[in-house]
């Protein structure tokens, strides 16, 4: 017989409203001790975005809508005017759809809409000032829906739509894709998938290997086997994609952007002190990078000529370069107007075309970003990109050292990819591209996202138990 029970009914504590109060249970009391005594720890909870319910299923809104966009992003060449009116209308949906706090997410971004507004304002000097609205007003477009995906409250749920649709791509492309001509001496041919361009299917397939890379990472996180898989398998689908491709500038930034991934992730655990100073040094050789930017620019040329017997031009690109050299030269400050070169009609732009054998008279680029901006845009555009890209490049560094996730390791991946790549490729100031979607998400995942929480002000913390509280009865004179 307990204590509790040797002690006469009258003689015990009762409640106040009435009723005897029972006996603590002996093992109930030690557990509730010992998890009394463990202090209450601190943690993010993990957010979710809007959701559709389809036949019982949570869909998160943010991925459907990535899933979407990006599918109409990889297949436009094939879509033509049937992609652009999808992305055209899918991105206004989604803002509607996202409306409640959105003000304080495109206000903390608002810098970035600098670049299409000054593509947008180029039109009053522009060559073709119609073409220039045009694709001014589908770059301001193509730059929201990177920054909603960057907003986006479950950055897991984007990249496994995006994971999705590359692997739907990828999968299709290897399937019923074809090969070009490629090389000089020995010669040979390249894969380039369901378009003519191998770059293209290069850069997307690398785009993917990276998106693979993400959702395996934060799977393997959250013990997620089935994301894990779908991860893998991109992967390798990628990787022989890029190779079959056989690109220089995509596997040269495919592995600065694989590299720097891998790199941050120790990073994670580690403190801020040593984050920040390993970013300083990352800093020092950035710049050291740009400062011998005409020696890693040779040294390029040659391994690429060496590696995937090409000429030593890099397929005409330094005589594209020689001729815009003449065509900024004539235009310098102001450029010709945002998309106004590269038209049907401009007799410089007939003549390049007709040099390099490009029969449909379109899809073509200077492959150099900097020489794209000097020409359409001139030397105020580069200045006014330059410093965004500077501004956004700095606060999205600033944010990992601060708060670093794995999220944040996978956007500055891609932007060291896609920055790697801007002195062959044509980078970030494309509309209606899947390239430019992901430098602007980039870019804006150095801002908070809608409906993220503010440990700094709030923290969840984890329910107590109600305590038990001993009573001892006390006997009556």
């Amino acid at each position: 017989m307990s204590v509790w029970e040797a002690r006469p009914p009258a003689h015990r504590p009762t409640r106040i409203r009435g009723g005897e109060i029972p006996a603590p249970h002996p093992v109930a009391w030690r557990e509730q001790r010992r998890a009394n005594a463990r202090p209450a720890q601190a943690r993010e909870p993990e957010p979710h975005g809007p959701a559709l319910r389809i036949a019982g299923l949570r869909l998160d809104f943010d991925g459907v809508f990535t899933f979407l966009l990006f599918v109409a992003l990889l297949f436009m060449a094939n879509l033509g005017t049937l992609g652009a009116a999808a992305v055209a209308g899918t991105v206004p949906l989604y803002l509607f759809a996202r409306r409640r706090g959105l003000e304080r997410v495109l206000t903390v971004r608002a810098f970035l809409f600098a670049i299409p507004a000054l593509a947008i304002f180029s039109t009053v000097w522009s060559e073709a000032p119609k073409e220039t609205l045009k694709y001014g007003l589908e770059l301001a477009i193509t730059v929201v829906a990177g920054l909603m995906i960057s907003s986006a409250a479950s950055q897991s749920a984007v990249l496994r739509a995006m994971a999705l649709a590359f692997l739907v791509y990828i999968g299709v492309s290897l399937v019923g894709g074809g090969t070009v001509a490629i090389g000089v001496g020995a010669g040979g041919s390249a894969f380039s998938g369901l378009t003519e361009s191998k770059n293209l299917l290069a850069d997307i397939a690398s785009t993917g290997v990276l998106v693979a890379l993400g959702v395996t990472l934060m799977a393997l996180r959250d013990r997620a086997w089935v994301w894990v898989g779908v991860g893998v398998l991109l992967l390798m689908l990628g990787v022989y994609a890029v190779t079959a491709a056989r690109s220089a500038g995509a596997l040269l930034g495919l592995g600065m952007g694989v590299g720097a991934i891998l790199a941050l992730l120790p990073l994670l655990k580690a403190g801020k002190a040593v984050r920040g100073w390993l970013t300083a040094m990352t800093a020092i050789v950035l710049v050291a990078v740009g400062l011998s930017y005409r020696w890693l620019s040779q040294a390029l040329i040659d391994w690429g000529a060496q590696t995937f017997d090409k000429d030593p031009t890099l397929t005409g690109r330094t005589y594209l370069w020689y001729r815009a050299a003449d065509l900024i030269y004539e235009k310098p400050l102001l450029g010709r107007g945002y998309y106004a070169f590269w038209l049907q009609g401009n007799t410089d732009a007939e003549g390049l075309w007709r040099y390099f054998g490009i029969d449909n008279r379109g899809g073509f680029t200077f492959h150099n970003t900097f020489v794209e901006i000097l020409v359409t845009l001139g030397w105020l555009g580069l200045v006014v990109i330059g410093l965004t890209v500077l501004i956004g490049v700095v606060a999205l560094v600033r944010r990992f050292v601060v708060r670093p996730n794995l999220a944040l390791a996978f956007w500055v991946g891609v932007l060291l990819y896609q920055l790697a790549r801007t002195p062959i490729e044509t980078i970030g100031i494309a509309p209606f591209y899947f390239s430019t979607v992901l430098a602007f998400a980039a870019l804006g995942a150095a801002f908070a996202r809608m409906g993220a929480p503010r440990l700094s002000r709030r923290v969840w913390r984890a329910p107590q138990q109600a305590r038990i509280v001993r009573v001892w009865a006390v006997d009556e004179p």
